[in-house]
């Protein structure tokens, strides 16, 4: 690219009758996107500045593993075929299923790699948006990700591309310890082999680009909420940093081999926090876990007999009124805890740990319906086994130390701060764009689309730019369910963005969307408190799906298959809450592949879905009788 060329322009074209989208991001939300776009047949180009598809995957820590299962993580319209026998993936293994579902939909035919989106505006003129891109020459670090190409590459070259690529990362975590890994990862020159074609790569700083802007109908942001670190600054960081302390965000932690001997405090218990607590645990001399108050409603991985623990993540469970939820969840962790001290099938740890789940959560009062979940007993396996200690008060740090509110110390080398992202989106403040009016009736310039991307709730059902009635711009993967997964979120949010673009469902106008938007703020700030303003993106996931379901026409017609077919009702309420039930009917049904599904899909244990389901009788049965607070959430009674 030569400095100060115009970049070239490209009108985006598509078949008569359709639109043209440019998709931002390759990861699970994107991928969903382009899968539902290309299905109607409009045209789709989607630019990703990694090698490969993935998202937050291709620059995760080593070990990582998902924290909801195989059924819960899946879209509904691929098969990882183990229905039966849900697992959790590894990022690897998720990242092998995200290449064949798009290797099953063609998607690799519309991704341009290594492709950096420069700035996004409105033509006033010709009503296109016009997405300037650098395409190719986009720089990034090595990853284990990098390495483990298609399915659709020959064996052979698979192997070798691992062989290299764990040579390649050694060199690469070596110079990272003598040169610290912030200063090292965006300047380092590696080989690697194209993801898609197998064909071998140079990767380099500086590299050389093409500049093009490419005019089209729709812009879909799926940037995911982990791209931009977000580092509070700590009371005496500077003192501890001085005298040989270490402070590091998660994004830059790999392994917790760098940790040996060490003694070291983790900020936060999110999910990450808590996997990496434990892991650290493993290596470290000392290590202390501290978060502000309340730590998220903790679930294990699995329950006390083996299975996965979201198989309780159901309809019946979720169904109850908000009322009692936490009646729900308190019952449900007395008889946890009481199973968990006197079962004489797991071994002594595991118990303990189990049942000191169930102590936390008792303490601080909290349940799935009122509390965001940390589905990861991470931090709680390294209190229980390793000696880990656990402080829920604000610190400070100073010469070598922590020193708490309440005047107790923790002697510390590293601080590992697990303080989260922030949403941001610098193509829309690009400084030849920002000031641009994009919407004269209103006045909305193109920076204020970063503004409703850093607060969801501003957007119509958390995805609809409201200034804009035939959905022009929309952002995917800005809604996280409290107990859930985000892929099939996404999946349900781009299936509602395909029905709007092709011209089957139309949106309100600006006014009644901004309404509706408070409106949604409201209801998630009032049924998850201070969680929903901390955590802009918060929904229930039941409720939230079953929202988008109405309004495309897909809601699971629940009592016609009570009385017709019972078998799939019983795995839809008490089996795990996936987005199969949405193929029974509407512009989406395809009923056979979900009674294929439900065929081989698991129910939650016994004893969960008996305490939920007596809750949730009780609940109808108060409401026939006119309490309408217990009306069970389903439908629009549910939004009410």
């Amino acid at each position: 690219m030569v400095k100060g060329k115009a970049p070239r322009v490209e009108v985006v074209q598509a078949q008569h009758g359709k639109k043209t989208c440019v998709v931002v991001g390759a990861g699970a939300s994107g991928l969903a996107v382009m899968k539902e776009l290309t299905a109607l047949n409009h045209s789709v180009t989607c630019f990703d500045e990694n090698v490969r598809i993935g998202g937050v995957y291709c620059a995760s820590y080593d070990r990582t593993m998902l924290t909801t299962s195989s059924l819960l993580t899946a879209y509904s319209d691929y098969s990882d075929g183990r229905e039966d026998r849900p697992v959790f993936w590894t990022d690897e293994q998720y990242l092998d299923y995200l290449d064949g579902f798009a290797n099953a939909f063609s998607l690799y035919d519309h991704i341009r790699f290594r492709s950096s989106v420069q700035k996004v505006t409105k033509c006033r003129k010709t009503g296109k948006w016009l997405v300037t891109v650098r395409v190719g020459g986009a720089h990034v670090a090595p990853h284990r990700s990098t390495f483990l190409l298609g399915r659709h590459v020959p064996d052979a070259q698979r192997r070798l591309a691992k062989q290299e690529g764990a040579a390649t990362l050694r060199a690469f975590y070596a110079q990272c310890e003598r040169e610290g890994f912030p200063r090292v990862k965006g300047a380092y020159a590696y080989n690697y082999f194209d993801h898609v074609t197998g064909e071998g790569q140079r990767m380099a700083p500086q590299a050389p680009f093409e500049e093009v802007t490419y005019c089209v109908d729709h812009v879909a942001i799926c940037t995911g909420t982990n791209h931009w670190a977000s580092l509070p600054r700590f009371e005496g960081q500077d003192l501890f940093i001085e005298n040989g302390g270490t402070l590091v965000h998660s994004e830059n932690y790999k392994k917790p081999e760098v940790f040996r001997g060490k003694r070291v405090l983790v900020v936060g218990a999110g999910e990450s926090g808590s996997d990496i607590t434990n892991e650290i645990s493993n290596e470290a001399l000392k290590v202390t876990i501290v978060v502000r108050g309340k730590h998220g409603h903790l679930i294990p991985r699995k329950q006390a007999d083996g299975r996965v623990t979201d198989l309780n993540t159901n309809r019946c469970r979720y169904s109850n009124p908000y009322v009692l939820g936490d009646w729900v969840g308190y019952v449900n962790q007395l008889a946890k805890k009481f199973v968990a001290k006197h079962s004489s099938t797991k071994p002594s740890d595991e118990r303990k740990i189990l049942q000191r789940i169930g102590e936390l959560n008792l303490e601080q009062g909290t349940s799935a319906f009122s509390k965001f979940g940390c589905k990861n007993e991470g931090f709680v396996t390294a209190m229980v086994c390793k000696g880990a200690e656990l402080h829920r008060d604000a610190f400070k740090l100073a010469k070598g130390k922590a020193v708490f509110k309440d005047g107790s110390e923790f002697a510390c080398d590293s601080v590992v701060a697990c303080t989260g992202y922030r949403n941001s989106f610098p193509m829309f403040e690009h400084e030849d764009v920002r000031d641009v009016v994009i919407c004269p009736a209103c006045g909305c310039r193109t920076k204020d689309l970063n503004a409703f991307g850093q607060n969801p709730r501003r957007l119509y059902k958390q995805i609809f730019v409201p200034v804009f009635p035939d959905g022009q711009v929309a952002f995917f993967g800005f809604a996280r369910p409290a107990f859930g997964s985000v892929p099939p979120t996404a999946e349900m949010q781009a299936k509602y963005f395909a029905l709007v673009v092709d011209g089957r469902i139309t949106l309100p106008d600006t006014k009644c969307m901004e309404q509706q938007a408070l409106k949604d703020q409201a209801n998630w700030e009032w049924r998850f408190g201070y969680d929903a303003k901390r955590v802009k993106d918060l929904v229930d996931f039941q409720l939230y799906t079953d929202d988008l379901a109405e309004r495309m026409g897909c809601l699971p017609p629940l009592m016609m298959l009570f009385l017709t077919k019972p078998r799939i009702w019983w795995k839809i309420m008490f089996g795990p809450f996936t987005m199969h039930q949405y193929l029974l009917r509407g512009p989406f049904a395809d009923p056979q592949r979900a009674a294929l599904v439900y065929s081989k899909q698991p129910v939650g244990d016994f004893l969960e879905c008996s305490i939920t389901a007596a809750f949730l009788l009780t609940a109808k049965v108060l409401a026939l009788c006119g309490f309408r607070d217990f009306q069970p959430n389903y439908g629009k009674a549910a939004r009410a």
